[in-house]
């Protein structure tokens, strides 16, 4: 089954410190991440395309893409999940317009586990991350 699942906000801050802000998801600085007993956790130090892992809850993924004050996304290839998650960025007037896109191949076996489970958690976690970014 392919997903796509997709959360967008206009924010009145700055382009930079919006990403700033989604770039420190699961350091040690972490200003926004709403789930403590779902840690998001990556590899330390600065985002490198291919190097940078990350996990939360059951997903492991590789940042798969990186424009500094555009978008990065993470890429999942896991026998349940084949696909990308990430954030772009788009500069307004008042502010900056963030999308959070999930896009995945679910195994079939995944498929009422994704309805069931973890969609709601999902959206949940992000409406909350979006609300902290305002």
């Amino acid at each position: 089954m392919h997903i796509r699942n997709e959360h967008a906000r206009l924010i009145s801050r700055p382009v930079s410190d919006v990403f700033e802000a989604l770039e420190a998801i699961g350091t040690e600085g972490d200003p926004i991440w709403p789930a403590p007993s779902i840690p998001f956790e990556r590899t330390p130090g600065p985002l490198r395309v291919g190097e940078t892992e990350e996990r939360h809850g059951i997903i492991r993924a590789t940042l798969h893409e990186l424009e500094r004050n555009r978008r990065f996304v993470w890429r999942a290839d896991q026998p349940f999940v084949e696909g990308t998650h990430g954030f772009e960025l788009t500069e307004t007037d008042t502010g900056c317009r963030v999308v959070h896109v999930l896009d995945a191949k679910l195994a079939w076996w995944f498929v009422p586990v994704w309805i069931l489970k973890v969609r709601g958690v999902h959206d949940r976690i992000l409406e909350r991350l979006l609300d902290r970014l305002e």
